[in-house]
């Protein structure tokens, strides 16, 4: 076992290596000799860990072109696969894009990676029940002050400064390039899994802050607050109404407990 996991070692050592030595275990013959049959070793891996981000990152793709495939690259490069499972090795693609050149001189294509990147993530997430209307409706009317939602452990929220949704949507329905849109203020995703489906969808800065309270475990009280500062008082609760009833139908919420229960 000893001697099986030394030469594992070695070979990943040569496939790894930027100047890998010479695997003495292999061999060549009259068709390929061993220096080739490295190369076709180290490339294959290359090549694979670039498939493997290529389905990760589809919107990533449309927008960067025909440089995908050297971005893809460069980023193999830059980092070697660290994780048994090949499905992890995009997760530091989006932070790549930000600081390495050329490409940290295209923010857009960071915004791209980390929407991919956010969608991939919600697909994969653990599965949990989400929460009906049904459920809430036994909560007695002076217990919603202290009410706490929970919502979905998938759910993300993000901000972008380019139109990176559009180019995930057109990726998913085969259609055609859009056209790169910059906007003078970073508007607000929710990307989130309901069933079997990844969903996501703009949203205005209110209801980004009302969400950010609930995944930090504010009351219902302190987000009907949150809310009021984007709104005058009447028309904040039938807003916060409106986004309830949006989030129970989305399936965002996977439960709520009581203030006192907790304690």
């Amino acid at each position: 076992m000893n001697r099986l996991r030394a030469l594992q070692q070695r070979t990943l050592q040569a496939v790894l290596g930027d100047n890998p030595s010479r695997l003495r275990e292999l061999r060549g013959d009259d068709r390929v000799d061993t220096s080739r049959r490295m190369d076709v070793y180290r490339q294959g891996y290359r090549l694979r860990l670039r498939d493997a981000l290529a389905a990760e990152y589809p919107g990533l793709g449309l927008l960067a072109g025909k440089r995908f495939e050297r971005l893809l690259d460069s980023y193999v490069a830059a980092h070697p696969s660290g994780h048994y499972n090949i499905r992890w090795h995009g997760a530091g693609l989006p932070a790549f894009l930000e600081y390495a050149r050329p490409w940290c001189e295209r923010p857009a294509l960071a915004e791209m990676a980390r929407l991919d990147w956010a969608i991939s993530t919600a697909f994969d997430a653990a599965d949990e029940t989400a929460t009906v209307a049904m459920d809430l409706s036994g909560v007695p009317a002076a217990a919603w002050a202290d009410m706490h939602l929970r919502p979905q452990a998938h759910l993300q929220v993000l901000s972008f400064t380019a139109n990176v949704d559009a180019f995930r949507r057109a990726a998913d329905a085969g259609g055609p390039r859009p056209r790169l849109r910059s906007r003078g203020r970073p508007h607000h995703l929710l990307v989130w899994r309901q069933a079997l489906a990844v969903h996501y969808r703009a949203i205005e800065d209110d209801e980004r802050c009302t969400l950010a309270a609930a995944m930090r475990d504010e009351s219902f009280a302190l987000l009907c607050e949150r809310l009021a500062e984007h709104h005058d008082p009447a028309s904040a609760l039938s807003r916060m109404a409106e986004m309830l009833r949006r989030w129970i139908d989305d399936g965002l919420m996977a439960g709520w407990r009581l203030q006192q229960e907790s304690m």
